[in-house]
């Protein structure tokens, strides 16, 4: 326990913003606050307000970004919500671009502070939600007194899913979002309570919030009750996989406490020379699908490069190519990435045929014309056929060339107008940023670690 304690009070040195970093803070919240109420005169029916983790003061060291949302009646038109609510971002920061949730928004900077600027209606009650946007206020609300005294016990949290690469809710992360992390930490009372009770967490676990008890319930998923609303699914996003990730870090954590758990690291990547020996070594078969990337949100891209993952394995299992692995990457440039036990097939397979004692499909099976006869095994007619793709990397371009409008709107639209399928240590001539480091880690090659 005090070497656990020991190592918590020194984490806290990298979770807990500096003064510099709060006084930059105070002066750009002070300089947005004069914006807004400046511009605000033109619409005197809209109010604002900070939320978010920055309201509440759980945001972490080196991650400061304001949040401020601007409310509407509920009888404004959508279309008027958008169209201001753009107009007012625009003008109270720096600079901008727009991002998209629910929709569109403004992100841009102020006093070089980065700051979200989001409309959503000023609702009376969160059943009467029109995006999940309007959810916001009240979450504020739910918990701005009920985390008071454990800000740091949810900053420790954060840094500790971060550190592991799963804190974020968004489609490329499905990990632990902010309000989840507050939620568990106002439920259990303290990271380490956290940390100890998710140890016992299973894919079956309800946490109901509202309720103040845990229970299982089978076929309901990972379920974290949200008390804004008791149907909702605070914890939708998170992966099967991210949620065991977590649990067994808890574990190895409360093994063997270490301050290792809250740095950030990072590995060195083997040389070209390396890898190409070890894509050789494993004699898969080893394809990357490269391809224009699409223009459209991230929150709709990984979606779709998924999709067409899991539609090219299934097709590979089918074909009995033994897919080990599939995984997608996206930079400027897109890339599905297969590894197969099997890298080339027989040119014929056996087709099974009808057993001999339905007369009618044994005489249509035997009028076919094929180029191999049948014969009987089992009581059952079988024959050899042809197939029409023999190597792996042949049977994905194959497949992509057929099937393109199934793998997703705009990344299907993309392969149509063109990939390109590299195999082996070819694969290694992907020049896209953080690839290489994407690679390793799909490969589960084991490497130095950089701190």
């Amino acid at each position: 326990m005090e070497e656990i304690e020991r190592v918590l009070n020194e984490a806290l040195k990298f979770v807990v913003p500096s003064e510099e970093e709060y006084r930059r803070a105070k002066e750009a919240e002070e300089e947005l606050k004069r914006r807004l109420e400046e511009v605000l005169k033109k619409y005197p029916q809209l109010e604002y307000r900070f939320l978010g983790s920055y309201a509440r003061d759980t945001w972490l060291r080196g991650n400061l970004e304001i949040d401020v949302f601007i409310l509407f009646p509920e009888d404004t038109p959508m279309e008027e919500l958008e169209r201001i609510g753009l107009e007012v971002g625009k003008a109270v920061v720096d600079e901008y671009e727009l991002r998209y949730a629910a929709h569109p928004y403004v992100h841009g900077l102020v006093k070089g502070v980065e700051v979200d600027v989001v409309p959503c209606y000023k609702l009376k009650s969160a059943e009467r939600i029109k995006s999940a946007v309007d959810r916001t206020p009240f979450h504020h609300d739910w918990l701005k007194d009920r985390v008071k005294g454990k800000e740091n016990e949810v900053r420790l949290l954060k840094r500790f899913l971060k550190v592991a690469g799963i804190y974020g809710a968004e489609y490329k992360v499905r990990g632990f979002s902010g309000y989840l992390c507050e939620l568990l930490v106002v439920f259990y009372g303290s990271f380490l309570n956290v940390i100890r009770n998710a140890t016992e967490w299973t894919r079956n676990t309800v946490i109901d919030v509202p309720a103040g008890k845990v229970y299982r319930k089978k076929g309901s998923g990972f379920f974290v009750v949200d008390p804004v609303d008791p149907k909702r699914n605070v914890a939708a996003n998170l992966s099967l996989d991210n949620l065991a990730r977590f649990v067994l870090l808890c574990r190895e954590f409360l093994k063997k406490p270490s301050i290792e758990f809250f740095l950030e690291k990072d590995f060195e990547v083997p040389s070209d020379e390396v890898l190409a020996e070890e894509i050789e070594k494993r004699g898969t078969g080893l394809c990357a699908v490269v391809f224009e990337r699409p223009d459209v949100v991230e929150d709709n891209l990984y979606p779709q490069l998924e999709k067409a993952c899991r539609r090219i394995e299934e097709f590979l299992r089918r074909e009995n190519f033994l897919p080990l692995r599939s995984g997608f990457f996206a930079g400027e440039k897109c890339v599905l990435l297969f590894e197969t036990q099997v890298r080339e097939l027989a040119r014929i397979r056996r087709h099974e045929g009808p057993p001999f004692e339905e007369e009618e499909h044994v005489e249509r099976f035997l009028k076919k014309e094929r180029n191999y006869r049948p014969f009987l095994e089992g009581g059952k007619l079988w024959v050899y056929v042809e197939r029409r793709n023999c190597r792996v990397e042949e049977a994905i371009a194959d497949l992509i060339r057929r099937e393109w409008k199934g793998m997703g709107k705009n990344v299907g639209e993309k392969l149509r107008e063109g990939f390109e399928v590299l195999v082996g240590r070819d694969v290694l001539k992907i020049e896209e940023g953080e690839f290489k480091k994407f690679l390793v880690d799909f490969l589960c090659i084991k490497c130095e670690r950089l701190l």
